[in-house]
């Protein structure tokens, strides 16, 4: 009896001591200094990713101005590719938010980097405008989508809590570093080595940087290691990680899944918020070579006038979402749609009046308009829906967002090949941009949760 006595005493404090020691470790993880470094490991990777994924994306302009010149199709067939690309790209959201939500991103990010690789070895075969459609506006956006905006997205809320706003910004930024260094390098390729080189080039590098990246560094917080300390775990989680002041206790408690997600009011007005958003912008970034090259510009300084809006969304991309954590989501959103609005009104005024200065006023302030409608919808559907569905129903307002975008390059070429200029298009899309501000303050990410709090009271990363 002494004998088994001895053992299961020398059992129960060998199960206390791990469990004080696992209750030691997830603290030290939630608030120690080697979760918190790692975390911001995650953001570097998915920085660079979305750098050359969106740098595919945002050489459309490029590309588009050489294909045109090449095949003389008209401008609404060419752009046509590109609204199909956006469809397609959006379209891959929800089950690619799926995919994160069960498989974890790193795996869908490099079956999707091997994917876009595909894409792009086949774009550079392109001759006729059903093989751009194809190749471009399929495969290659179904590759951009694995790897982009929905898989990035989904580990970095799953890494921050407080600072959400921060991390969201510098990966979104990534974006901006892709215009700003791929689009004139691209531009540089085509002027070199014709446009299916430069489509060949991109096919190799993108999946030889990303999947490697990916495989080592992308991975999910830890939770928990086997199911007899799921308890304890959950418990300590639950502690740590809670949103400090809710504005909104019975939101914030709910579990939620795409289904319900729909059926709330706020999750119907991002749904006209966030298209009206990339109808507006997209529309503008599809077309703005084009614009300018009409206005007896060289290709490669319309080029560099992208690159000005890739490097000026950089900054306002972190400056934004650090921004919306002091002031809100709504007042940021605002600030950063009149920005874009001024940039419209000097492509106007260029139309009119060719100063040397505003193409440089334009890529600034459009640049830091377009970083509002970019990276702030990731955090105020967050704000919102947070949890282990947000991948698929952010999934599903992304694939509503394409559509909008979409429909706004189409449309802009559609209206220019109509009208032959670009006026009424600038006017037409300040209106969508207004609209999609205010039907933010109508849904109201303020009222579920104060995100000022979130930053002074919650731990820095989970």
């Amino acid at each position: 009896m002494t004998s088994h006595k001895k053992k299961d005493n020398h059992r129960l404090k060998n199960t206390w001591d791990w469990d004080q020691t696992r209750l030691f470790q997830q603290r030290w993880f939630v608030k120690g200094k080697a979760s918190f470094d790692f975390g911001w490991v995650i953001v570097g990777v998915s920085f660079i990713t979305l750098a050359l994924a969106y740098g595919v994306w945002y050489s459309f302009s490029v590309f588009f101005v050489a294909l045109l010149k090449e095949f003389g199709w008209s401008r609404a067939t060419a752009a046509g590719a590109f609204s199909l690309f956006v469809i397609i790209h959006s379209g891959m959201g929800p089950l690619v938010g799926r995919m994160a939500d069960r498989f974890g991103p790193r795996r869908v990010i490099v079956l999707g980097s091997f994917l876009l690789g595909v894409g792009l070895a086949l774009c550079s075969l392109i001759s006729t405008w059903w093989n751009f459609y194809v190749f471009f506006g399929i495969i290659t956006a179904a590759g951009v989508g694995s790897i982009g905006w929905v898989p990035n997205t989904t580990i970095i809320q799953n890494w921050f809590k407080a600072n959400r706003g921060l991390a969201i910004g510098i990966i979104s930024s990534g974006v901006g570093v892709g215009i700003f260094i791929c689009v004139p390098s691209i531009q540089h390729l085509i002027s070199g080595l014709g446009w299916r080189m430069a489509y060949r080039i991109m096919a190799c590098f993108i999946p030889l940087v990303v999947a490697p990246m990916a495989i080592a560094f992308l991975r999910k917080p830890a939770r928990t290691t086997s199911p007899r300390d799921a308890s304890l775990s959950e418990e300590v989680i639950r502690a740590e990680i809670k949103d400090p002041l809710p504005l909104d206790e019975e939101w914030a408690s709910r579990p939620w899944t795409i289904r319900r997600a729909i059926a709330t009011r706020q999750f119907q007005l991002l749904s006209i918020s966030f298209p009206l958003g990339a109808f507006a912008t997209q529309s503008i970034l599809a077309h703005q070579v084009a614009f300018f090259v009409d206005q007896g510009m060289e290709t490669l300084f319309a080029s560099y006038t992208v690159g000005i809006v890739g490097i000026a969304s950089v900054g306002a991309k972190i400056l934004w979402g650090t921004l919306s954590d002091k002031i809100g989501r709504e007042v940021t959103y605002t600030i950063g749609i009149f920005c874009a609005i001024c940039g419209m009104i000097s492509l106007i005024v260029f139309s009119v009046y060719p100063s040397p200065a505003l193409p440089y006023f334009y890529g600034v302030s459009f640049g830091m308009g377009y970083a509002a409608a970019a990276a702030l919808p990731a955090l105020i559907t967050a704000d919102f829906f947070e949890g282990n569905a947000y991948g698929g129903i952010f999934g599903a307002l992304i694939l509503l967002n394409g559509v909008g975008g979409a429909s706004g390059a189409w449309f802009a070429g559609f209206l220019h090949d109509q009208v032959g200029n670009y006026v009424a298009v600038f006017i037409i899309m300040m209106g969508c941009a207004l609209l999609a501000s205010l039907t933010i303050w109508r849904a109201a990410p303020r009222k579920i949760r104060n995100v000022s709090a979130k930053r002074r009271h919650s731990p820095t990363s989970v």
